[in-house]
C-alpha cells in the first residue's frame, strides 16, 4: 500500500501564469451572486418580522397566535443575511490569493459528522479531505461520483470548492486528526491515488503545478473593525431580546383583574364573555376559558387583560391561556439567552483561535511527503506545445471501470415491469422511474396532507385546529398546486414521449462507457460505434456486439435519469461498459431510451451527436485530458 498523507491539496501556478482564482470571470460573477443573495435573506427575514408586528397590533386573536412562529423566522432569516457577507468576504480573500485546481473527487455520504469531500492530486500520494459548509441542495452540486472539482484554499483554514466551472462556489474546511486518517483509510478513497493527473485550469502552458506548503496565514490576517465581528453583534442582538422579554416580564405583574360576564358557555369549557376594557372604558366581547364553576353567582367570572404591547388589551385566565404574549415572551427571552450564549462562548473562541493560528505551524499529516521542486521562471523562448490527440474508446473505458470502483457497490439491475420488452406497447405510469420524473407524487401527497387539514378544520372548527399545522397545510398546499401544474402541463407529456420512444422501432446499436459528467446531474453514455459483428436493427444480447476499433471516438451523449429509488438512486446503474441499443427519434426529435441487458434505462435530456472536431473538448469535458508536461 502506498504511503497516503492528508495535504493541502493545491497547486500553485508557475512565475509565468501569474493568476488567481479570482481572474476568471465566471467565479467573480459567482462571487457576486452569492453576496447578492445575503440581500434576499435579509429581505424575506424583514418581511416576516414587519408582518409579525402588523398581524400583532392590528389583527384579530387568532392571527395573533401566529406571531411566534413568523417572528422566529424573520429573526434566523436575517441572521442568514448577515452571515452570508461575512462568508463572502471570507470566499474573496482566499480566491484573491490562490489559483484554482482541479481535482478528481469522491463524496462520502452523511453520517453523524455530516457529509466530506475528498479530493486527489495534484502530485502522488496526496488527499485532502473537507467537510462543506453549505445547504442540501447546494452541496449536490458535489455529489458527482468520479467527477472532477476545483479547489481553492489553505488546509489550515479552509477553502472554496466548486464544480469545473468555477462559477457555484462553496466554502468548505478541512477534516483534521483521527477522522482524516479514518477517512484515507477508506477504500473508495484509495481509488483516487489511481487516476491520473488532471489538467489545471490556471496553470502555465507547458508547466505542470507543484504540490507547495500554504502560506503563513498572517500574511492575509488584518484587523477587522469594530463593526465587522459577527459574534458581537449576536451578543448585542441577544442583549436586545433580552432586554424586551424582562420589560414584558415586569409588566406582566401589573396585568389588571375584570370581572367578565358569561354569555354562553359549552360543556368543554370554552365560552363567550362581556367586559369592560380598563385602559378605555369601551365593553368588549370575546372568548374565554371559564372555569365551570363561575363562583357564588352564575353567570360571572374573572381574568386579567395584558397592559403592554403589542398585546395590549387581551383577555387570558389564571392558566394564561387566551393570548399569545406568554408563549411570545418564553420565545423572545429564551431566543436572547441563546445569542448571548453563541456570542460570548464564539467570541472568546474566535480570539483563542486568531491569537494561535498567527503563529500555528502545519500539523504533521498535512504536508506532503516530497520535497518542493523550484519554481521555474519565465522562459519567453518556450514554444507552446501541440494539442494532444482525442482519447478513443478504451481511455473511455478504463475512465468508466474506476469511477464504478468509486462507487463501491456491484450494480443491480432495477426492478421491471411484467411483459415490459423493446417494441410492445408501453404505459408510462407503470414505470416507477417515468412516474417520479413527471413529479406527481410530491404533488398528491402535499395536496393530500392540505386536504386533511382542512377536513379537520370543517369537522371541528377552525378554532379548534393549532396555528402549526394551518400554516403547514397552507404552504404545502400552494406547493402542490405548483407542482400538479408543472405535472399536467410537462412532466405527464414528457413521460408519454420517452414511453413511445422506447417502443420505437429500428434500435441503433452502440457500444458505451458510463461516466460522471460534471454538467448533468448523473450519470453519461459515451457512445461508440458498435463493431462490425452488430448491424442496426438487430436484437442485442450482451457480449454480442463487437469491440470498437482502437482509434474508435467517441459519437453521441445520453445523460440518465437515475434508476434506483429514492434512499438509493444509483442502485440500479449498468456495467461501466458494455452494449447498448437506442430506441426513439419519434417525429425527428433527438429523443431516445437505451436498453441495456434487456432494462429500459431513461434519459434525462435529449440525444447529443459529437462531431469529430469537438472530441478534445470532450475529453476535457470528462476530465481525461493529459496533462502537458
Amino acid at each position: 500500500m502506498s504511503d497516503t498523507s492528508i495535504s493541502d491539496g493545491s497547486g500553485r501556478p508557475a512565475t509565468a501564469a501569474g493568476a488567481v482564482a479570482l481572474d476568471l470571470p465566471g467565479t467573480a460573477e459567482g462571487l457576486d451572486r452569492y453576496r447578492a443573495s445575503a440581500w434576499r435573506w435579509c429581505a424575506a427575514g424583514a418581511a416576516a418580522v414587519a408582518a409579525a408586528v402588523l398581524i400583532a397590533v392590528f389583527a384579530d386573536r387568532f392571527l395573533r397566535s401566529f406571531v411566534p412562529q413568523l417572528g422566529t423566522i424573520g429573526v434566523l432569516l436575517l441572521l442568514v443575511g448577515a452571515v452570508v457577507p461575512l462568508q463572502a468576504r471570507r470566499m474573496r480573500r482566499t480566491l484573491a490569493a490562490r489559483p484554482w485546481t482541479a481535482h478528481t473527487s469522491v463524496l462520502l455520504q452523511s453520517g453523524a459528522r455530516g457529509a466530506a469531500v475528498v479530493l486527489g492530486g495534484p502530485g502522488p500520494d496526496e488527499l485532502l479531505a473537507l467537510t462543506p459548509w453549505a445547504t442540501r441542495w447546494r452541496a449536490d452540486l458535489l455529489d458527482r461520483p468520479g467527477s472532477v472539482l476545483w479547489w481553492c484554499g489553505d488546509p489550515r483554514t479552509g477553502g472554496v470548492l466548486a464544480p469545473p466551472d468555477g462559477t457555484q462556489l462553496i466554502w468548505a474546511r478541512p477534516v483534521r486528526g483521527r477522522r482524516a486518517r479514518s477517512i484515507a483509510a477508506r477504500p473508495q478513497v484509495k481509488t483516487l491515488l489511481t487516476r491520473p493527473a488532471l489538467p489545471q485550469p490556471q496553470s502555465a502552458r507547458g508547466q505542470e503545478p507543484v504540490p507547495f506548503d500554504p502560506a503563513p496565514p498572517t500574511e492575509t490576517l488584518r484587523r477587522r473593525p469594530w463593526w465587522r465581528g459577527t459574534f458581537r453583534w449576536l451578543l448585542l442582538m441577544g442583549l436586545l431580546l433580552a432586554a424586551l422579554a424582562t420589560v414584558w416580564i415586569a409588566a406582566a405583574e401589573n396585568d389588571p383583574q375584570v370581572d367578565l360576564t358569561v354569555i354562553s358557555e359549552r360543556a368543554d369549557g370554552r365560552c363567550e364573555v362581556r367586559w369592560t376594557d380598563p385602559f378605555d372604558g369601551r365593553t368588549r366581547t370575546g372568548p374565554f376559558h371559564c372555569h365551570g364553576n363561575t363562583g357564588l353567582l352564575k353567570g360571572w367570572d374573572t381574568g386579567f387583560v395584558v397592559s403592554y404591547p403589542p398585546f395590549k388589551g387581551d383577555l387570558y385566565d389564571e392558566n394564561l391561556r387566551g393570548t399569545a404574549a406568554v408563549s411570545t415572551t418564553d420565545v423572545v427571552g429564551l431566543s436572547g439567552l441563546a445569542l448571548i450564549a453563541v456570542g460570548l462562548v464564539g467570541g472568546a473562541i474566535r480570539i483563542v483561535r486568531g491569537r494561535r493560528l498567527r503563529n500555528r505551524p502545519l500539523p504533521s499529516f498535512t504536508i506532503p511527503r516530497q520535497e518542493r521542486a523550484p519554481e521555474p521562471g519565465p522562459s519567453l523562448e518556450a514554444a507552446a506545445p501541440q494539442p494532444p490527440a482525442p482519447l478513443s474508446y478504451a481511455a473511455y473505458a478504463a475512465e468508466a471501470g474506476l469511477q464504478a470502483r468509486l462507487r463501491a457497490a456491484p450494480p443491480v439491475k432495477p426492478a421491471v415491469p411484467d411483459r415490459m420488452h423493446p417494441g410492445e406497447p408501453l404505459t408510462w405510469w407503470r414505470v416507477p422511474t417515468l412516474r417520479n420524473a413527471t413529479g406527481i407524487a410530491p404533488a398528491l401527497w402535499s395536496l393530500s396532507y392540505t386536504g386533511g387539514v382542512v377536513v379537520l378544520a370543517l369537522v371541528t372548527g377552525v378554532g379548534t385546529v393549532a396555528s402549526g399545522p394551518l400554516v403547514v397545510g397552507a404552504v404545502l398546499g400552494a406547493f402542490g398546486l405548483f407542482r400538479l401544474w408543472r405535472a399536467v402541463t410537462a412532466g405527464i407529456p414528457n413521460a408519454r414521449m420517452l414511453a413511445a420512444a422506447a417502443t420505437a422501432p429500428a434500435p441503433q446499436v452502440h457500444r458505451y462507457a458510463l461516466l460522471y459528467d460534471g454538467r448533468e446531474d448523473g450519470p453519461t453514455l459515451v457512445l461508440f460505434p458498435a463493431g462490425e459483428s452488430v448491424n442496426a436493427g438487430e436484437s442485442v444480447d450482451a457480449g454480442e456486439a463487437g469491440e470498437p476499433d482502437a482509434g474508435a471516438r467517441p459519437v453521441g451523449l445520453l445523460p440518465l435519469l437515475p434508476p434506483g429509488p429514492v434512499k438509493d438512486p444509483w442502485a440500479g446503474l449498468p456495467a461501466p461498459t458494455g452494449t447498448v441499443e437506442l430506441r426513439g427519434w419519434l417525429d425527428g426529435l433527438p429523443l431516445a431510451v437505451a436498453w441495456i441487458d434487456g432494462c429500459p434505462y431513461w434519459p434525462q435530456n435529449v440525444y447529443e451527436d459529437i462531431a469529430p472536431a469537438d472530441a478534445q473538448d470532450l475529453d476535457t469535458r470528462f476530465g481525461l485530458g493529459p496533462v502537458a508536461t
